[in-house]
């Protein structure tokens, strides 16, 4: 959601927005404490049912409203909250309730709270602009204690990330690479050995969760890697929209300083360049910001959740220079990209307790974004970290249901299912389907028929042949087996369930 070019006029009511604010939250300085703004938002999104319960209660009531500037509201987190997974997930929605409750919208800033001795940037404040890399000034270090050192080091680190507006935990190595995104990854990583040379711009297209803003941040973090002298600049098109009728606002006092801000960069990154549409004039502004560092050798990355020519309301002249350079894809992964992800994630500390078992059923069900299928591992994460407890596939089903249920439904095979007969009864697959008639292979079999005829759709004659080239009258004697027991054994109705379950029908 991003500020309309039509509301110059709200910015100019700052003043009154810090009033109001002042007014409804009492001492703003004291986090948590008499936030009336912050529990009408929060009030907001619970009444509309925009979040989960365990969202709001375990995630969002964790932050705390430090400040509303008149055009931002800034936040503080504590350091042990999964912020990663709030700013993908939540924060589209807290953007929501502050223009519902505020009515003018506002953009979020998330800082993490500081609470240690050592740690506070110091007494002067970050600036509402962002510099750009190599103009702050050093930090002194000397005389110092190890302590003291430590703390100048994170000073130094946070200051490249506001500067930058890198967040580093966004970094190729950090990206799993698969079938369906190796090609953008191969360009973005050329990007960074040839940087305004070659792929100039690049243009990153997906949907929304498959890895545009990593890739993106990838190439800023690794160019800093290899250089800390180069003046990297990310930023989203709703940011840059906001800045620059900001500086509209001020009454051009403002204006020489953003151009100076954009155009000075090295290398420039636009996430989301689609929400440009509509704007003329900050597209114009954005178009001589274009022609100003491609005429000077400056790398451009730019992301879109569609095609350059396919993002609908955008001056053409934009649209061309969009083409201009290389345009690649990035594509939703396939199962085994899902599952490497999530093994990836969980290798990071999200937490041991979440199971092979469990992360395959993840990979299985959410397939349409990453962002979603990180956010599922989180929730998972987090609920085994303050149980201590490893949750099964019938507890992840239930802690991760708003996940699964916007997902498409998965269709289901006969291999699918056997494999979790065989599972559930602790037999190989290859003993359902041979010619073993034992009870403890022969029960298992006939659930395997069964379950396979009413959830895959298959025909008995198809049934049979899957499982070892069985007669459809043998299938028959099967499901009506299957069917009378059910009715009578409630062991044999717990063990179909849990099957079932984990089939996710």
């Amino acid at each position: 959601m991003s500020m309309s070019e039509d509301s110059l006029v709200m910015t100019t009511t700052s003043d009154i927005s810090k009033k109001d604010l002042t007014h409804d939250s009492g001492e703003m300085s004291e986090k948590g404490k008499g936030n009336e703004l912050w529990a009408r938002m929060v009030a907001c999104m619970r009444q509309r049912g925009d979040v989960g319960s365990y969202g709001l209660d375990n995630c969002i009531s964790k932050l705390s409203l430090v400040e509303d500037t008149g055009t931002k509201l800034i936040f503080e987190y504590p350091k042990d909250l999964p912020i990663v997974w709030i700013e993908m997930n939540y924060v589209d929605y807290i953007v929501d309730a502050a223009t519902r409750v505020l009515g003018a919208s506002r953009s979020i800033e998330l800082r993490v709270e500081e609470t240690e001795v050592g740690e506070t940037m110091g007494s002067g404040e970050l600036p509402d602009e962002p510099i750009l890399p190599g103009l702050e000034s050093t930090i002194q270090t000397e005389g110092s204690t190890k302590a003291t050192r430590g703390a100048a080091t994170r000073k130094r680190t946070a200051k490249m990330s506001f500067t930058s507006g890198l967040n580093e935990e966004y970094r190729f190595d950090t990206f799993v690479v698969g079938d369906s995104n190796e090609f953008a990854y191969a360009a973005a990583r050329a990007i960074v050995n040839n940087m305004g040379h070659l792929y100039n711009p690049l243009f990153i297209y997906g949907a929304s969760g498959l890895g545009k803003t990593h890739l993106l941040q990838a190439i800023g973090n690794a160019l800093r890697a290899q250089d800390e002298e180069v003046r990297v600049l990310y930023t989203t098109s709703e940011d840059f929209t906001n800045n620059y009728i900001n500086s509209i606002a001020s009454q051009g006092k403002e204006l020489s300083n953003f151009r100076s801000k954009y155009r000075k960069a090295d290398v420039l990154l636009i996430d989301d360049i689609q929400f440009l549409a509509n704007k003329v004039r900050t597209q114009e502004e954005f178009f001589h910001t274009f022609n100003a560092l491609f005429s000077s050798g400056k790398q451009i990355v730019l992301t879109a959740d569609c095609p350059a020519p396919e993002v609908t309301n955008i001056d053409a002249r934009l649209t061309s220079r969009f083409e201009q350079g290389l345009s690649v894809a990035l594509q939703a992964p396939n199962y085994e990209t899902r599952l490497a992800i999530l093994r990836s994630k969980r290798g990071m500390g999200r937490s041991e307790l979440v199971s092979d078992e469990v992360l395959e059923f993840l990979a299985k069900h959410i397939n349409r974004s990453v962002r979603r299928l990180e956010g599922a591992l989180t929730r998972l994460a987090t609920f085994a970290s303050l149980s201590h407890h490893r949750p099964n596939i019938t507890e992840a089903r239930s802690i991760v249901r708003d996940f699964l249920r916007e997902e498409p439904a998965v269709r289901l095979t006969i291999r699918d299912i056997q494999r979790c007969v065989a599972d559930e009864f602790n037999v190989r697959v290859a003993d359902l389907n041979g010619r073993r008639r034992t009870v403890g292979i022969a029960h298992p079999r006939q659930i395997a028929m069964f379950l396979a005829r009413h959830h895959t759709g298959s025909s008995l004659q198809d049934i049979g042949a899957a499982f070892g080239g069985r007669d459809h009258g043998t299938v028959i004697h099967a499901l009506r087996t299957v069917e009378k027991r059910l009715d009578e054994d409630s062991s044999l109705r717990a063990s179909v369930d849990r099957i079932m379950s984990t089939l996710g029908v």
